[in-house]
């Protein structure tokens, strides 16, 4: 921007002084006139007057109108030729050449900001060209945590490769399909797609084909991988376009429309229903676009905003379930803690997330109900399950200056003997915008022996302030900046920064919500120690349901 301002302003410059060369040149030509018609400067006074106005010129500054006299002054210089000398008057020559300064600038800024997107267009492709390059060079020059951050020494046999296998974060498919032309009548479409789908999918158990009554397809597949959602989807449109060139070779692709939802077990049928009919609609109104996708997800948000139940009411007659999130170490497998997730068993959507229902459950009271519920399910956990490890749960932020919730916290420490397993997760902003209300809570979690994280932070600008806080555990990472790492050097430099800057101030970095091998490659290799997410493996109803590798 400093380049391309600097160039205008040289540009312009340029123009100036050419334009003023140009009043110059004119200015000398009527000197050259006025000599070379012999006119008398006094006796001639009115021809060379007349002669000077038709060249833009004037004898004396009252002759020049006067539209611009408040801001702008006239520029008087002296002409000569020879014997002549002529004192004129004259506007600015930017100010008489208006147009062309106008018309030139906006020529020139259209370029600049052409090349820009140009520029900006070429340097994306050229980055997504150099990621595996520079990928490369950081495995060779990252350096191990400090000794302070490492985990115990690693289990025989133990190898991070162990993690990279197929992910158990599944999805169910619902797809429905629609074609221009009909088959032929002694065609038996029913079973005819059923083993086109056999064939299409072996791999898959569980699968499901059934004609409609309107004539079009209905096919089900259950236990997709979730990161691989799209790929099946796109398979499944090639998939049936194959079978129909077997009888209608005169189909196009854009013949073949599909409609898909998918969603996970427990979501109502009826919703996902509607939402593929939706989709194919969709689908079927665009020219180019034969595939349309709606996840059950995408209507959770808006049918719990439309709706007119209280939640606080699932929670109350315990219509929930308490998963646990594990973090894995990325040098040994172990598992090092888990996150405490509740979901809601929602009577037509399906098992909530939290993101899905916490944003509408806005009373102190209610909150105050939820994060009292998940304590006393882990406690109750806890107490049932061997073994050391940490759980974190993350408290509403309501709660963090609730002094209700803190008196009764207290008392559950009288026969809570593991409370020191516990970790409770602030969000940055919330530590940053409050941390001078919070002393009283920190303190409080220090006397019981509980940890304290710092959850979603994006940078390294405000770690130092944390080494105050004498029970800190770790920081995990934002989610922003684990998403698409792979492919983000702007990303990678953050956290590279944000785990240096951990390392020295001996705070394990962790990252959260991994779900690729790539993600999860490139975090390993910029430092990070332990990793969760769906990756890995689905939120476990039972501590003992996931033991460490070996």
């Amino acid at each position: 921007m400093a380049a391309a301002f600097l160039l205008l302003v040289v540009f312009n410059i340029f123009l100036s002084d050419v334009l003023h060369d140009k009043v110059h040149r004119t200015g000398t030509e009527l000197a050259k006139q006025v000599y070379e018609l012999n006119l008398d400067p006094v006796v001639s006074q009115d021809i060379i007057a007349t002669l000077v106005k038709s060249q833009g010129f004037a004898m004396n500054a009252s002759d020049v109108p006067q539209n611009f006299a408040n801001f702008i002054d006239l520029e008087q210089e002296v002409f000569s030729y020879k014997t002549v000398n002529l004192r004129l008057f004259h506007w600015p020559s930017w100010l008489v050449e208006s147009h062309l300064f106008i018309f030139l600038n906006l020529i020139l800024l259209g370029t600049g900001y052409w090349g820009f997107r140009w520029w900006k267009k070429m340097f994306k492709q050229l980055e997504t060209l150099e990621q595996p390059q520079i990928q490369s060079q950081e495995q060779q020059v990252v350096e191990a945590p400090p000794k302070q951050l490492t985990s115990p020494k690693p289990l025989a046999h133990q190898d991070l490769n162990i993690l990279y296998g197929v992910p158990t974060n599944y999805n169910h498919l619902f797809a429905l399909f629609f074609w221009k032309s009909p088959f032929p009548a002694n065609l038996d479409i029913d079973n005819y797609f059923k083993l086109v789908i056999a064939k299409g999918f072996g791999e898959l158990v569980n699968r499901s084909v059934k004609l409609l009554p309107s004539g079009g397809i209905a096919v089900t597949l259950n236990n997709v991988p979730a990161t691989e959602i799209d790929k099946y989807t796109k398979r499944l449109h090639q998939v049936i376009y194959q079978a129909c060139l077997n009888y209608r070779s005169d189909l196009s692709r854009a013949d073949i429309k599909i409609g898909v939802c998918n969603y996970r077990t427990g979501a109502d049928q009826a919703v996902v229903y509607q939402l593929t009919k939706s989709a194919l609609a969709l689908a079927k109104q665009s020219a180019w676009q034969h595939i349309h996708r709606l996840p059950f997800g995408h209507t959770q948000s808006n049918m719990l905003a439309d709706s007119k139940e209280h939640l606080f009411e699932y929670i109350k007659k315990k219509h929930f379930m308490l998963f646990f999130q594990p973090l894995f170490d990325l040098q040994t497998g172990d598992i090092l803690q888990h996150e405490a997730l509740i979901r809601i068993r929602h009577k037509s959507l399906g098992l909530l997330a939290a993101r899905h229902f916490i944003p509408h459950m806005s009373s102190k009271k209610d909150v105050l109900l939820l994060d009292k519920t998940v304590i006393l399910q882990v406690k109750k956990m806890l107490l049932n399950e061997s073994g050391s490890l940490k759980v974190s749960i993350n408290l509403h932020a309501m709660n963090w200056f609730n002094d209700e919730f803190w008196d009764w916290l207290n008392q559950q420490t009288d026969d809570f003997k593991c409370i020191d397993r516990l970790q409770f997760e602030l969000s940055e902003d919330d530590y940053l915008k409050q941390h001078k209300k919070l002393s009283t809570q920190f303190e409080c979690l220090e006397k019981l022996s509980a940890g304290i994280v710092i959850d979603n932070v994006r940078s390294s600008e405000h770690l130092a302030t944390y080494k105050g806080i004498n029970n800190i555990c770790s920081i995990k990472l934002a989610l922003e900046l684990i998403h698409n790492i792979d492919t983000s050097t702007q990303q990678q430099k953050i956290v590279k920064q944000i785990i240096t800057k951990g390392a020295e101030l001996n705070f394990p970095v962790y990252a959260v919500g991994v779900e690729t091998q790539n993600e999860l490659a490139t975090l390993k290799n910029l430092g990070v120690i332990a990793a969760q997410g769906f990756y890995f493996a689905e939120p476990l109803q039972k501590l003992a349901d996931i033991t460490p590798y070996s």
